[in-house]
């Protein structure tokens, strides 16, 4: 058998991945006492689109080229794509949140210990069919305010200090003894 080495590579591995939404509107998606709706059971493919900034152009007759900076964040959109079960607790979460047009938190929890909240505002959801398969259901949810990302890495502390080593007593001896004369 072949000796197998270690990769180097850094990947997090999709299985085990959590995937949930607040069964009620919510303005801070890091509430502690949010009720949450598995969206794990249901969904195969969750894919983040992170948005893009404005550019704001602050070009002077001073500048030898146009200049730019960069105005607020657009946290882009999420979407979600998998079994269709319109009796899921999850799913009727999300299609009431379509209708009522309310912000949802959503959270996800990568094996990794690493996890990702945001407020999302649910825009559509699709479903489609074909023969000899299984209804898929696609919902499109547009992020609204910033989005939390926590790697799960245990904080770390300072290291404290270690203590001064104490300085030893003088020693007397005779070797260091000065005698006086008269």
């Amino acid at each position: 058998m072949a000796k197998r080495s270690a990769t180097k590579a850094k990947f997090v591995k999709t299985q085990g991945t959590k995937l949930s939404v607040s069964k009620e509107t919510t303005l801070d998606p890091t509430e502690a006492d949010i009720v949450w709706a598995d969206l794990s059971v249901t969904i195969k493919q969750p894919q983040f689109q992170g948005g893009q900034s404005d550019e704001i152009e602050v070009t002077t007759l001073a500048s030898e080229a146009k200049e730019f900076t960069v105005g607020l964040a657009d946290n882009g959109t999420f979407s979600m794509s998998g079994n269709w079960k319109a009796d899921d607790a999850a799913q009727t979460v999300l299609r009431t949140a379509r209708d009522d047009g309310e912000p949802r938190a959503f959270k996800s929890e990568f094996v990794d210990g690493s996890k990702s909240a945001f407020l999302g505002l649910v825009t559509q959801f699709t479903w489609d069919a074909a023969p000899n398969g299984t209804v898929n259901g696609t919902f499109n949810v547009r992020i609204t305010g910033s989005v939390s990302f926590d790697t799960g890495a245990p904080e770390s502390k300072p290291e404290p200090a270690p203590a001064p080593a104490p300085i030893p007593p003088p020693v007397s001896g005779a070797g260091n003894a000065q005698t006086k004369t008269r």
